[in-house]
């Protein structure tokens, strides 16, 4: 007689893993066009000039100055969102994908005809990246995860395909002035026109990609609403009260999220005056440059790569639990940062420069590793929420991270740029060499590794003993996922079938 299982309802197979890739296409392409190529379009494709780099600069900051009010305003209208045919918060990724994409376009079609008025190309700009920035705001793809399972390691899963996704699309994104290039001398021999056009038809494509996964994923734990609780902006501040959990990630967020951005900011103005300039001179071997920066690349996107396939794995089979993945990620960032400053400062490192790559390798796998787990713990901080209140609170819980990832970045590329200007950092245009003071050289250098090396190891270590008072054990993840189950209510998600075994 066959005998019947019924079919895990957590499972996360092909089609939702490739549901989640998918629909992150637009937001994470979005994004890396804004990061790495806005300012080369405002000054160099819109013919905007110094006026261009001036605005795309405090349009940058501005931005995440309106961040701090926009996020914790959409994340409130998310949580106050009622459940329907499609879920709680699935709803408003759709929004997302339309806005941003539609943001995108129109905020690389400058149109040259306003090009020579400042007061038009101004109001052109904000309301396009106003319109692209709120939609990068309704898309938290952790929000969706956790309504997708509540198991970790399944949770873990979703979080591989968009992330691996995301590192390809950057280095398409990498060859993207290479493609404007080719496109322009073959069609339009026009820059301007060119740029729109391309833009325009790589978010099309993004956007039905997005559209198509959006299609597929489905939530299955979403809370029954109580007809008396409204959402209030006072309950983002009460979680501070209630969510231990979310108290200790954000603590661990402050000084973690600085490691891989510090890390980020100086890499390649270090290799090019440690290993490929002459410290009395100030000339620069422009080939040894070209090879260490490749070296560089691979250093810091294989590991990151590698390590991001295999946390999920190594999550559920061998350290069986988030946290402990995460901790063994952090060891491995304080064993790389900590290798970068020891050979710096006795004086290995210039002779045997290899040790900045394979130090700098160990430190990118300890990030690439802990992207995972860390994932599954900020969905099940939202989880603790609903457990602790009964309430879903699961895009307020967001917002702190979110707003500290943001400026994170800007704030790492702030110190680097602060050490530049005190030591009067300065180089010749034509030919590559130092034009500054000389004697600033070996300072500036080792500069650099105190903000990759020691300050990453110092922010590490504290991130490693926050996370020792983390509230959620095993049982209390367990007892989490009765409660949960016991407060969904139906939505798209049909029961699922039963397996002859």
């Amino acid at each position: 007689m066959a005998k019947i299982k019924v079919k895990n309802p957590e499972m996360m197979g092909f089609k939702e893993c490739f549901g989640v890739t998918a629909l992150t296409t637009t937001s994470a392409l979005s994004g890396l066009l804004m990061s790495t190529l806005l300012m080369t379009y405002m000054t160099d494709y819109a013919g905007l000039g110094a006026w261009g780099a001036s605005l795309a600069t405090i349009l940058l900051l501005a931005a995440r100055i309106i961040d701090a009010v926009d996020d914790p305003l959409q994340s409130f209208i998310m949580d106050s969102a009622k459940p329907g045919r499609f879920g709680k918060y699935k709803p408003f990724f759709l929004i997302s994908i339309m806005m941003t994409a539609l943001g995108s376009v129109l905020l690389y079609s400058l149109p040259q005809a306003i090009s020579t008025k400042p007061v038009l190309v101004t109001v052109w700009v904000i309301l396009f990246y106003l319109i692209y920035d709120v939609g990068t705001s309704f898309f938290h793809a952790n929000l969706l995860y956790r309504t997708m399972t509540i198991d970790p390691n399944q949770r873990a899963k979703l979080v591989v395909g968009p992330r691996v996704w995301t590192m390809i699309l950057g280095v398409a994104i990498s060859a993207f002035i290479t493609i404007i290039v080719a496109v322009n001398e073959a069609f339009f021999h026009n820059y301007s026109t060119t740029f729109r056009v391309v833009v325009m038809v790589i978010m099309s494509i993004s956007a039905v990609i997005s559209i198509i996964g959006w299609m597929i994923v489905k939530e299955r734990h979403v809370v029954e609403p109580d007809p008396e609780d409204k959402v209030k902006i006072s309950d983002f501040f009460a979680l501070f009260k209630v969510n231990k959990a979310m108290v200790i990630g954000v603590l661990f967020n402050l000084f973690h999220g600085f490691v891989w951005t510090l890390l980020l900011a100086a890499p390649a103005y270090y290799v090019k005056w440690a290993f490929c300039a002459n410290l009395n001179t100030g000339d620069v071997n422009m080939t040894l440059f070209g090879t260490y920066s490749l070296i560089l690349t691979l250093a810091e996107v294989l590991p990151v790569l590698i390590t991001s396939l295999i946390a999920q794995p190594l999550m559920k089979n061998v350290f069986k639990s988030p946290v402990r993945t995460v901790r063994f990620s952090l060891i491995l960032e304080m064993v790389g940062c900590g290798m970068m400053a020891l050979a710096q400062f006795t004086g290995i490192m210039k002779s045997v420069p290899m040790l900045f790559f394979i130090s700098l390798a160990i430190t990118a796998a300890g990030v690439g590793l802990i992207f995972v787990p860390f994932s599954s713990i900020e969905m099940e901080i939202m989880d603790y929420t609903i457990y602790k209140t009964g309430k879903d609170r699961s895009a307020l819980t967001n917002v702190v991270g979110n707003l500290l990832s943001k400026a994170q970045t800007a704030i790492s590329s702030a110190i680097v740029g602060a050490l530049l200007i005190a030591i009067g950092y300065k180089v010749d245009s034509v030919t590559g060499n130092f034009a500054g003071e000389i004697s600033s050289l070996p300072g500036m250098i080792n500069g650099f590794i105190v903000i990759m090396g020691v300050i990453p190891v110092i922010l590490a270590l504290i991130a490693f003993i926050v996370l020792h008072f983390y509230p959620i054990t095993d049982e209390v993840r367990a007892d989490m996922g009765r409660v949960l189950r016991e407060k969904d209510i139906k939505t798209e998600a049909d029961e699922l079938p039963v397996d002859a075994e």
